[in-house]
């Protein structure tokens, strides 16, 4: 972004991220090595998190905010509760969670473009599309026989 004199927008459209995902990585880009070379390997702690952190304004402050948010996640894990920023578990077999997913999916795949795909890269992806359509029909009426 400096050698080239690109904005964080400009930026964000040669690597097709809107531009608040491009600030938000340049921010937690800010952290001290330690914390980064820490936070690769725990998926628990969230991105806003990291953001929260990494916009103090100086590496000792960054520091000391890292390692209250950890020792808050230690203390919730020897009481048995949630980690901080962790959502509640979902119950798979909720209509609710099976909606969101349904919706997400739907979205998803409905962004898709497909202009670049060889024959053979359609086929894959449309055989699995048809085990999914398979599934729901069965989901959909589960006397008729379908799996």
């Amino acid at each position: 972004m400096n050698e080239q004199n690109f904005t964080q927008e400009q930026l964000g459209g040669i690597v097709g991220k809107a531009r608040t995902t491009v600030r938000d990585i340049l921010t937690i880009n800010r952290l001290p090595q330690t914390i980064r070379d820490e936070c690769r390997g725990d998926r628990i702690i969230s991105r806003q998190t990291l953001i929260e952190v990494a916009r103090k304004k100086q590496e000792r402050g960054m520091i000391t905010a890292y390692n209250a948010y950890r020792l808050k996640q230690q203390k919730a894990n020897e009481s048995g509760g949630q980690t901080p920023n962790q959502p509640p578990e979902k119950n798979p077999n909720d209509p609710a969670v099976v909606l969101e997913f349904s919706q997400k999916a739907l979205k998803k795949i409905g962004n898709i473009d497909t202009t670049a795909w060889t024959y053979d890269e359609r086929e894959k992806v449309l055989s699995v599309f048809i085990d999914i359509k398979d599934k729901i029909d069965g989901f959909l009426n589960p006397n008729s026989g379908a799996a």
